[in-house]
């Protein structure tokens, strides 16, 4: 049958979108279906959303990701990060004002959210139509089919923790990449983080992201203070967290720290690496070379080895926080 010339005349209702054409014809041939689904969703949305391009596309995060880097680097997006943030604009994480919990309207914290009986889970998948998207959204990340006590707990962090539905998938997203799949493990991380106050998508979104980098520094600082495979205790990842994530301590930085604790001590110590690096973060070093040339200026000397007189450096703060 021969090719014939068709009009094609669109019926567009109350909502259009305009989608970019790219400069290169072999862009449109090139692309997977979830990259063209995901760009028709961005368009179809004055603000981005996580969420709401995964529930029009069908794709998961690290798709819409993907997606994303595909159509900025054929010249159809720009994708503006916040802070070195995701490819995410900051103005469309909106999060409800109702939704951020206050003095006032907290819920009643405790170790685990609300069961819901299969009536009452009916009836709240029914008013919240969103609740079904979020759990399919959070399925996928995980890899895995809810059960009804898995749906609770997907449905308790939307009703019982008013958390926002993106905020829940950047959760998931992360405790699957991470390796816990568990539905109780990420329950329990919910519920620690509102207790922290981290209840916002932009909050969660800087917590996790510290967190990832202390995860990939805890091999180094394990082995460089004996600790092998067991459990840290609280204070240990704590202090990790608090150099790596909140402080951006390098890790040379950490480990010549280290490297005067042993020479001080004799021994390796946390607390007392962790009282150098305090003051180190409070007189704003942030490379070894800027901690080396302040040791010069004091000291008339350049530091070998780590090996130096604290008292010449430190004031009494570091022997009261180290116990001596």
């Amino acid at each position: 049958m021969p090719l014939v010339n068709k009009t094609v005349l669109p019926r567009y209702g109350s909502r259009v979108a305009v989608v970019p054409v790219p400069s290169d014809p072999a862009v449109w041939r090139e692309a997977t279906r979830e990259q063209l689904a995901v760009l028709l969703a961005v368009m179809a949305e004055p603000e981005f959303s996580y969420f709401s391009v995964a529930d029009k596309s069908g794709a998961t995060r690290e798709q819409i990701d993907c997606a994303l880097a595909y159509w900025e680097g054929a010249g159809v997006l720009t994708l503006a990060a916040a802070d070195n943030a995701a490819p995410l604009p900051a103005a469309a994480r909106h999060v409800p004002p109702q939704a951020v919990p206050t003095q006032e309207n907290a819920p009643r914290m405790r170790s685990e959210l609300p069961r819901y009986s299969s009536e009452e889970l009916a009836r709240k998948l029914e008013a919240n139509p969103t609740a079904a998207t979020l759990i399919d959204c959070c399925a996928q990340e995980l890899g895995k089919i809810f059960n009804t006590a898995e749906s609770e707990i997907i449905v308790g962090l939307l009703d019982y923790l008013s958390m926002d539905p993106e905020y829940v998938l950047l959760l998931f997203a992360h405790c699957a990449k991470s390796g816990h799949k568990s539905l109780r493990y990420i329950e329990k991380m919910a519920i620690e983080l509102y207790d922290a106050g981290i209840v916002t998508y932009e909050q969660l979104d800087v917590y996790l992201r510290r967190l990832e980098k202390t995860d990939d520094a805890e091999a180094r600082l394990r082995d460089m203070f004996g600790i092998g495979r067991r459990a840290l205790v609280k204070r240990e990842r704590e202090a990790f967290r608090r150099w790596i994530g909140e402080w951006e301590m390098p890790l040379d930085v950490v480990e010549y720290a280290y490297e005067i604790t042993v020479n001080n001590t004799r021994e390796p110590s946390v607390p007392y690496t962790d009282a150098i690096l305090e003051k180190w973060h409070a007189e704003g070093y942030k490379t070894l070379s800027e901690v080396q040339a302040a040791q010069a200026a004091r000291t008339g000397k350049t530091p070998k080895d780590g090996s130096f007189n604290t008292d010449d450096f430190f004031d009494e703060a570091l022997k009261r926080s180290y116990g001596n």
